[in-house]
């Protein structure tokens, strides 16, 4: 499976309260924050799951109030985050035809079947530059076909997550995917130090 990046844990927060960028604090962060936090952990991936395929993981909204202590939260509704990355330049879109997702008693949550398909999303490019011996730098250039299905999963409960969708290339093909895999939860509630909160942001 493909997958550029993952919104997994505490290790990694995009935003926080107000609206705070991510940065590394010059002094030792003080305080402490009462953690209230769920993670779904990908536990099987089932038989119809087909390549190429875009990567997936479950955005639980985990948020950060403040950089000396405070909160660490997560909030439902969650969302599925994906993403591919296109490194020969071959497909201008990812298109979801179905998302089905089955809980372990057996209800199929409602949000999932009310959403809007087919969900469309475009290939954009992107560049990445990096380091090289003597000064070098080396820039690497892809497609990206990644975005957000937000509010879509609203039980802190193990799921069934079933996806059907295609890539279209330049020339119109489509090559069409199937995605199953079961996640579990793991909780976490406890007071932590902010440095040890902190100490990978």
């Amino acid at each position: 499976m493909n997958t550029t990046f993952k919104m997994l844990g505490l290790s990694f927060f995009l935003l926080a309260a107000g609206g705070m960028q991510r940065c590394s604090p010059t002094t030792t962060p003080s305080g402490t924050y009462t953690v209230d936090t769920v993670r779904f952990v990908l536990t099987n991936q089932g038989s119809e799951t087909t390549e190429p395929a875009p990567g997936i993981w479950i955005d639980t909204n985990t948020k950060l109030s403040g950089l000396n202590g405070g909160t660490v939260k997560s909030s439902k509704p969650y969302g599925i985050g994906f993403d591919y990355t296109d490194n020969t330049f071959s497909f201008t879109t990812l298109e979801f035809i179905s998302v089905k997702l089955t809980y372990e008693d057996g209800a199929v949550e409602p949000r999932a079947k009310t959403l809007t398909t087919p969900l469309r999303i475009a290939a954009r490019n992107y560049q990445s530059v990096n380091s090289v011996g003597g000064g070098r730098t080396v820039k690497t250039t892809a497609r990206i076909l990644s975005g957000n299905i937000p509010g879509i999963i609203t039980r802190d409960e193990p799921f069934t997550l079933q996806i059907k969708g295609h890539f279209t290339r330049d020339d119109g093909s489509k090559i069409p995917f199937a995605i199953e895999q079961h996640y579990d939860i793991e909780r976490e509630n406890t007071t932590r130090a902010a440095a040890d909160v902190l100490q990978d942001r």
